[in-house]
């Protein structure tokens, strides 16, 4: 039978490693704490690890955000109030301020000076579109003409009149439109984003002061980009001519509920791409890069909702 003093000495040895493991569990507690960050719930403060998913990633972009619209909540970014050229992101603000100022069903004739935009998307001297179609096929295809077309009618609008084609005025509009949706970053020069001869794009604004745009886009006008997620459309112009416009996103079919989308890229803005799409249970999330590259904006935009996916389920 063991002596009272040899089992005063195991009950001391026992101690001595419930202790130490004591020890050890806190230190790799404080350890999980000071890298992956916790939550609390409720008045107990239960510690809940959760992994950053944003951390373990590469972007080619200098510029992104990811937003969450309806809780208002900023989920990832990066130099997000650096302003960046736009480039044809900048066809949105385009389409805002025309729909201030026209209806879907005013008529827009083509005419040749329009065609003088850089790129050829199929439009025709003469040619009479709906506007809304022509807001599609101009989004879809990030048309030029169809742009320069659409501000030129909405800059007669402003005159009241359908013979002054004042670009100027509507380029204004959008300058006014920009400041009163609180994009206190941007600046436009044209209505296309396409690079000015000066050396200016034709449009700039920060990834945050687009969340703001894509934002309001979505709630004033919520179905105008609904073409935006096709990866092509056909419409038929009032003058009967049929056109196709493929969609210069090319990652329609990867981004899941996808909302509305818009590209751009020119030599001096490089790769943007703009995108807003539903994570469930009505939760649209928009996602800016900006200032990457032809191709990187499009592997910067998947690697993102990705990332946002698993974020939310962890919530």
């Amino acid at each position: 039978m063991p002596s009272k003093q040899n089992t005063f000495e195991n009950q001391k040895l026992i101690n001595f490693f419930l202790f130490l493991v004591l020890i050890i569990s806190l230190v790799t507690l404080v350890s999980l704490y000071a890298s992956r960050g916790v939550r609390h719930y409720g008045p107990d403060t239960t510690i809940v690890i959760r992994k950053d998913v944003f951390e373990d990633m590469t972007l080619i972009a200098r510029s992104a955000i990811v937003y969450d619209i309806n809780n208002k909540k900023v989920l990832f970014q990066k130099n997000a109030d650096e302003t960046f050229a736009l480039a044809s992101v900048t066809k949105i603000m385009t389409a805002l301020t025309a729909l201030d100022l026209l209806q879907y069903s005013n008529v827009i004739t083509i005419k040749n000076e329009f065609l003088a935009q850089e790129g050829d998307s199929g439009l025709l001297s003469g040619e009479k579109w709906n506007f809304r179609d022509l807001l599609d096929f101009s989004l879809v295809m990030s048309s030029n003409d169809g742009a320069a077309a659409i501000a030129s009618a909405a800059g007669a609008f402003i005159h009241r009149d359908n013979q002054t084609l004042d670009r100027g005025a509507f380029i204004k509009k959008m300058n006014e439109k920009a400041a009163a949706i609180g994009m206190t970053t941007a600046s436009f020069y044209n209505e296309t984003g396409l690079d000015e001869p000066n050396g200016k794009n034709g449009g700039y604004a920060s990834a945050r002061d687009l969340t703001k745009l894509f934002e309001h886009t979505l709630r004033t006008y919520p179905t105008v980009l609904e073409a935006t997620r096709e990866a092509a459309i056909t419409v038929t112009s009032g003058s009967n001519f049929i056109h196709r416009a493929n969609n210069t996103n090319t990652s329609v079919s990867i981004i899941p509920n996808l909302i509305g989308s818009k590209t751009g890229f020119t030599d001096i803005a490089g790769g943007n791409l703009g995108i807003i799409f539903d994570a469930g249970l009505d939760r649209p999330i928009a996602i800016i890069v900006l200032s990457s590259t032809l191709q990187g904006r499009f592997s910067d935009v998947e690697t993102l909702t990705q990332k946002t996916l698993e974020n939310i389920s962890q919530e």
